[in-house]
């Protein structure tokens, strides 16, 4: 794919190769690591939303969440880099298949296989759920396969972490429609077990080929997520063994209380029914069941006349007892239910709604008259680093009808918990670090070329000295190199032979690096282009890399 930002350097060491990706909120580049010699690939805000806040705040969450997790089933994080102007995010690049493109050349999947990929992605959730993160977009397109069968689970870009709020609970926090649990579709908080939800789904279009509720548009799909039970995997697929259906079918209940409570339980399971494939587990939902048999005495008949008359007798005494019974227990229910009715009915009369508050601002809710002349409602407050002040970002009870007087508690937003930038100029760069870290500050350092400021000490810090900012805000620090004497310019390489240039670099005792690639425009042998500006001032000894052309790449 061709674009505008391939053949650039992002911070001076990551260029950008090719564009492999393309979604709704980012792109992802084939990138080279000029520092480390490896390739990475590079996921960046699209331009157009790198100024609207909502996503980068999904954004940020990815990166807070992914950076957290360090799993063999995860997708490694190198770097990340949340630039005001070009976020972006550095990972382990991946050669491979979605599971989604693999299910579509072959459906339905051999069981063992299909077992051993949910086994890995239940290992990646299970690492995730112990460390806070819930995944909440558990698809088959964010699942990677390697050649060697490893599985890569991707994209956090909704995940929910604790300690830190996520964006507001709006449909862009919902996974995608096919694979989201009931409590995401009706708008409710996720949980460890949504996700367990979701990858009941994708192991139940695993092995039966097909997804267990589809429909003409999204909201059609999210309304049988809620209201509709699935048809059941053996009715698709017979040769499905019942204890595989009882995993799918506990993963995939409507009511997060039944089903797996955490990864580890479903993946015991699995191991159970990949020990034993005849295994039926006693599961109270009555999936996959086995009905025992009743266990009927014989009956003996009667050896004399007058014993069997008796017998007659007293069936028939109890039979009148029993019908009586039943007669007097059909006029309760009846008279019961009709006075539940009425009572129901004139219940629900009185009822009110109580409307989705999460995402309004208090002072809009404060203006709804539906909510302050029916509700008591209670306000409390909490800072968080994503939303902003003012906004609510949690209610008690959820929206639904309730009767008039019902405290209505919500949770708003003072934004992010500040903290001062301490006094770091002069100090010597390791203090400065020290006081950043103590005022839950990071710091990031640079050197800069100073007359006046002693080698190793700070010159500035951006923001400056004193400055009020967000807890975990990244500071800058521009430390004073070791002066004049050991600074050099950088020459201009670019058209020069690889001897000359390598030449002209060394002389200015730069470390030099080589690397060859194709171009269509500058001839073979001579240099293409350089990982350093030229004319820009480095510490003698910089690493530079020197990018050599092999001429036109021939067919």
């Amino acid at each position: 794919m061709e674009d505008r930002l391939v053949g650039t350097v992002l911070s001076g060491r990551y260029r950008l190769l090719d564009l492999v990706g393309s979604g709704g909120m980012a792109k992802v580049y084939k990138a080279e690591d000029i520092l480390e010699n490896r390739l990475v690939a590079i996921k960046m805000l699209r331009d157009e939303y790198v100024g609207n806040d909502e996503f980068r705040k999904r954004f940020l969450n990815e990166s807070r969440a992914i950076t957290m997790l360090v799993h063999r089933n995860i997708v490694d994080v190198f770097d990340v880099n949340f630039d005001e102007n070009c976020p972006y995010i550095v990972m382990e690049l991946i050669e491979g298949i979605t599971l989604k493109d693999y299910m579509k050349k072959k459906s339905p999947l051999p069981l063992r296989e299909a077992l051993l990929y949910c086994g890995q992605i239940l290992s990646a959730l299970r690492h995730a759920h112990e460390r806070g993160v819930v995944h909440r977009d558990i698809k088959p397109q964010n699942i990677m396969l390697l050649n060697d069968g490893v599985v890569k689970v991707t994209d956090f870009g909704i995940a929910q972490v604790s300690n830190f709020e996520t964006v507001t609970h709006d449909s862009s926090a919902v996974g995608s429609v096919h694979y989201v649990s009931p409590e995401q579709a009706r708008g409710r908080v996720a949980d460890d077990r949504s996700d367990i939800y979701s990858t009941g789904i994708m192991l139940y279009e695993m092995v039966t080929g097909k997804l267990p509720f589809t429909g003409e548009n999204p909201v059609s799909v999210a309304l049988k997520q809620v209201q509709e039970e699935p048809k059941r995997p053996r009715q698709i697929n017979p040769e499905i063994p019942v204890g595989l259906e009882q995993i799918i079918m506990k993963a995939m209940r409507k009511k997060p209380d039944e089903r797996y409570s955490n990864a580890r339980e479903m993946q015991h399971d699995i191991v159970r029914f990949l020990e034993d494939q005849q295994v039926v587990f006693d599961y109270p939902d009555g999936f996959g069941s086995v009905r025992k048999p009743e266990n009927k005495k014989q009956k003996t008949a009667g050896t004399g006349k007058k014993i069997l008359t008796e017998k007659q007798i007293i069936r028939k005494n109890r039979m009148i007892a029993a019908l009586s019974g039943i007669f007097l227990a059909l006029v309760l229910v009846v008279t019961g239910t009709f006075v539940m009715f009425t009572m129901v009915q004139r219940l629900g009369a009185s009822l009110l709604d109580i409307p989705q508050l999460v995402g309004r601002t208090l002072s809009e809710v404060q203006k709804d008259k539906q909510v302050t002349d029916h509700f008591n409602l209670v306000i409390e407050e909490r800072n968080d680093s994503v939303v902003a002040a003012g906004i609510i970002i949690e209610q008690t009870p959820a929206e639904g009808r309730y009767s008039s007087g019902t405290e209505m508690k919500v949770i708003v937003s003072k934004g992010p918990r500040m903290t001062t930038v301490p006094a770091v100029t002069n100090l010597v760069a390791d203090q400065a670090a020290a006081q950043l870290k103590s005022n839950e500050l990071s710091c990031e350092k640079l050197t800069e070329v100073s007359a006046s400021v002693e080698k190793g000490h700070v010159i500035r810090c951006e923001p400056a000295d004193g400055s009020s900012v967000p807890v975990g805000t990244t500071v800058k620090i521009f430390v004073a190199a070791s002066g004049t004497d050991n600074m050099v310019k950088v020459p201009d390489v670019r058209g020069l032979s690889r001897d000359s240039a390598m030449a002209a670099l060394y002389a200015k005792n730069l470390d030099v690096t080589t690397q060859e690639t194709y171009s269509d425009t500058v001839e073979s042998g001579l240099v293409i282009s350089q990982s350093l500006e030229e004319l820009s001032e480095v510490e003698a000894g910089s690493k530079i890399t020197i990018y050599i052309s092999k001429g036109k790449q021939t067919e």
